[in-house]
């Protein structure tokens, strides 16, 4: 475990602070409590930008799988409100580009979204993005999500996953990346990302 000073900032630039932070610290973890230092509201689902490189980081990764280092400059920027041109759309997979961030579609509901990574034998990756909206109600029971309605939603899921995944995907490997999904959403996650 390895401790070293960061910097961060407000997108606006209105605000900065140093913290002292531990490279073994998920992202996700401490972003609402950083938000809050820096004077953002905690329940917007900021993004952490790596300075250096402007890099959007993903939320799963731990300060050190990041890259991030001594002196390193991360900036807190909202979600980027979506084109009504998007082709995401909350029930299927969308491939990740690997130069630009995507952003949840628009929605009256809070946007979920499953980055669903799959590793080849040569360890090439291939990312995709899966969005759900969901209300009050499931968010706290999100695995409801999946079985209510004679599971409708999973189907769903199934299905979009059968048409994107390089291999059979078994319903013991399905039930894992739901369960997973669903555990990080019952704890207020907004991204998740699962290897698979």
């Amino acid at each position: 475990m390895t401790e070293f000073l960061l910097n961060f900032q407000r997108q606006d630039s209105t605000l900065a602070k140093s913290l002292e932070i531990s490279s073994d610290w998920k992202l996700s973890e401490y972003r609402v409590e950083i938000q809050m230092l820096l004077e953002l509201p905690e329940n917007l689902p900021c993004q952490f930008v790596l300075e250096r490189t402007g890099e959007v980081l993903k939320d799963y990764l731990t300060f050190g799988q990041a890259g991030i280092q001594e002196g390193d400059k991360l900036i807190l920027i909202p979600p980027e409100v979506p084109s009504q041109t998007s082709n995401s759309s909350p029930g299927s997979f969308t491939r990740v580009q690997e130069d630009k961030p995507k952003s949840p579609p628009a929605s009256s509901l809070v946007a979920y979204k499953l980055e669903l990574i799959f590793v080849s034998d040569d360890q090439q990756t291939k990312t995709y993005e899966y969005f759900i909206d969901l209300d009050e109600d499931y968010e706290n029971t999100p695995e409801r999500f999946f079985s209510d309605y004679n599971q409708k939603e999973r189907q769903k899921f199934e299905a979009s996953l059968k048409e994107i995944a390089p291999r059979e995907i078994k319903s013991s490997e399905t039930d894992k990346i739901l369960r997973e999904w669903c555990a990080e959403i019952a704890l207020g996650y907004r991204t998740t990302g699962v290897k698979i």
